[in-house]
């Protein structure tokens, strides 16, 4: 028991994520309960949530609505505030093939990491 719990510290915060996270850049309007929309930046993204730059009064646990290029508006549960940035869970899992779509248009799509690399000369 005790190796396993050495493991798990040692191991980089991002081994811990359910969900593979993508960088990116998309300007986009986050709305709450009872507030106009708010203008953010979504700094990366994944199938299970995102994390963004917001300006405004969040808490952990506010339920909020995101604008996603591609998609639509989802729904989404704020996880986290800290110093201008808020982390936030969809509702209901984005479908990978939509993420991707998403990525294409806005011009943030990920590297494919199933590609060897090339040899330039």
């Amino acid at each position: 028991m005790h190796i396993g719990a050495k493991l798990a510290v040692d191991q980089p915060v991002s081994e811990h994520r359910r969900a593979e996270r993508e960088l990116i850049e998309v300007s986009t309007t986050l709305r709450a309960s009872g507030v106009h929309g708010l203008d953010i930046v979504i700094r990366n993204i994944s199938t299970l949530g995102f994390m963004a730059e917001a300006e405004g009064e969040f808490a952990a646990g506010d339920l909020v609505r995101v604008r996603l290029p591609a998609i639509g508006t989802l729904g989404a549960r704020v996880i986290w505030v800290k110093d201008g940035q808020i982390g936030a869970e969809f509702e209901h899992e984005i479908e990978l093939p939509r993420l991707r779509a998403m990525l294409a248009v806005t011009g943030a799509a990920p590297a494919r990491r199933d590609r060897r690399p090339r040899l330039v000369s």
